[in-house]
């Protein structure tokens, strides 16, 4: 069968990107059976060097860093691009203008999930870049939707536990619980759904508390993806 081929760029980190990879396969065998699979090219970077690029705050050099990476993509003939961590994805509206085949934009397309549930209020965990910068919430004010973040012990606590752990492959249970916590206190200030907005907090969904509604922001790329190679189909 000729599935068009999707092109993740990923590595930011590499056990999120993993899960990219099992997720599509999953959607596109359940979508066919047999033997299909999902027709995907990868390019995985270096996250040191995007660590360096987030430290510096050199959005500039990023950019250019991931266009790069996005016309290897393109060149070795991906049909559409998805990168693979909602940080990394700060400047995809520019970025969408850099390459001839559609890159999903993950914040604008997690943006359109929670308008879709008719969600008024969201809490927002993810890196120190997605909860306290403005590109993220941008995407929801457009949608008249609030957004509210931890306070400045619970963020130091959810990025710390993304960086020192998660992205390095440690998912531990006293972490999820830690999660737990922080989303339960948003959810007190009123928040009605919590997103994981960074691709690595689903990873410690298997030991949630299931107390509170998660929008989980690779489930969300994944469904535009499998929505991607499958146009015409009613998912």
């Amino acid at each position: 069968m000729n599935l068009k081929t999707i092109g993740l760029l990923g590595g930011v980190g590499w056990t999120s990107t993993m899960e990219y990879y099992r997720r599509l396969n999953e959607a596109v065998y359940h979508e066919l059976g047999g033997h299909n699979s999902a027709k995907i090219l990868l390019s995985s970077v270096n996250f040191d060097d995007i660590l360096e690029f987030q430290s510096s705050g050199d959005i500039n050099a990023e950019e250019s860093f991931l266009e790069i990476e996005m016309s290897k993509l393109e060149k070795a003939g991906a049909d559409c691009i998805a990168i693979c961590s909602n940080t990394t994805n700060k400047t995809a509206a520019r970025l969408a203008n850099k390459v001839s085949v559609p890159l999903l934009n993950l914040p604008e397309l997690v943006a359109s999930k929670v308008a879709s549930l008719n969600i008024n209020k969201v809490g927002l965990l993810g890196t120190k870049y997605v909860m306290y910068g403005s590109f993220y919430k941008d995407y929801f004010s457009k949608l008249g939707i609030e957004t509210i973040v931890p306070n400045a012990s619970d963020g130091a606590s959810v990025h710390t536990i993304i960086y020192d752990e998660l992205v390095k492959g440690s998912v531990l249970a006293r972490s999820a619980a830690e999660v737990d916590r922080i989303a339960i206190s948003l959810m007190t200030s009123g928040a009605e759904a919590i997103v994981y907005g960074c691709t690595e907090l689903p990873l410690l969904l298997k030991y949630s508390s299931g107390q509170y509604p998660v929008i989980d922001t690779i489930a969300v790329h994944v469904e535009a993806l499998r929505k991607f190679i499958f146009p015409d189909e009613k998912l």
